[in-house]
C-alpha cells in the first residue's frame, strides 16, 4: 500500500514536470511569434525616427544659410568657387558646417557668428563613420545624416534665385537660393527613388 502511494506521488510529479515543460515550450513559441511581429514594427519606427531627424536637420541647415545671407548679404561660398550655374557641396567634403558653426574658414565668417548649432554625433569618437550629428574639430567639422552619410547642399551662386537639376526636379527650375537634402536610407549603388529623399527648399 505504501509502495502504491509512493508510485502515485511519483507519477503526479512526472505529470507535473511534463506539464510544466509543455507550458515552457508554449511560452517560448509565443515569445518567438511576438518577436517576429515586433521586429519589423520596431525597424519601421526607427526608420521613421531617422527620417524625422534628417528632415529637422535639412530644415535647420537651410535656415542657417538664410541667416548667414542676412548677416553678410551674401551666400557662404568663397569667391571664385561659384560659376554661371549653381554651386553644389556636401557636409563631408566642404567647410560649410564649420563656417555656419562660427569659424572663419577661408574668411567666410569674419564675425565668427554661429548660425548653426548641430548636436554632436553620439559615436563621433568611436566610429570612423559617425551617424546623426556633427563630428570633427573646429575648422574641419562635418555633419552626418542618421544613416552615416553626407547632406547635400546647392547654393544659387550666380544669384538669379533659380536652382536647376535638383534631385526629383531635374526638368524644373526651382525658385530658391538654397536647397538641402539627404538621400535617406539609400546606400551607395542603390536606386532609391529621389522622391523619397529628405529635402528642404524644393
Amino acid at each position: 500500500m505504501r509502495n502504491h502511494h509512493f508510485l502515485s506521488i511519483k507519477s503526479k510529479r512526472q505529470k507535473s514536470s511534463a506539464f510544466t515543460l509543455i507550458e515552457l515550450l508554449i511560452v517560448i513559441v509565443i515569445i518567438a511569434i511576438l518577436a517576429s511581429v515586433a521586429f519589423p514594427v520596431t525597424a519601421l519606427v526607427m526608420e521613421q525616427a531617422r527620417r524625422s531627424e534628417a528632415n529637422n536637420e535639412v530644415t535647420q541647415l537651410k535656415a542657417a544659410i538664410g541667416s548667414y545671407e542676412l548677416e553678410y548679404s551674401k551666400l557662404p561660398f568663397a569667391s571664385g568657387t561659384g560659376g554661371e550655374g549653381d554651386l553644389r557641396m556636401d557636409t563631408f567634403q566642404d567647410n560649410i558646417i564649420s563656417v555656419l558653426a562660427g569659424y572663419n574658414v577661408d574668411g567666410l565668417n569674419p564675425r565668427k557668428k554661429a548660425f548653426y548649432q548641430g548636436k554632436r554625433a553620439k559615436d563621433a569618437k568611436t566610429s570612423k563613420k559617425p551617424r546623426g550629428g556633427v563630428f570633427g574639430t573646429d575648422e574641419q567639422l562635418q555633419l552626418a545624416d542618421p544613416w552615416g552619410r553626407e547632406y547635400y547642399i546647392v547654393i544659387d551662386s550666380n544669384y538669379d534665385n533659380i536652382l536647376e537639376d535638383l534631385p526629383g526636379a531635374e526638368d524644373e527650375e526651382v525658385r530658391a537660393s538654397v536647397a538641402v537634402w539627404s538621400r535617406g536610407k539609400q546606400k551607395d549603388g542603390e536606386d532609391l527613388p529621389k522622391e523619397k529623399w529628405i529635402k528642404s527648399g524644393f
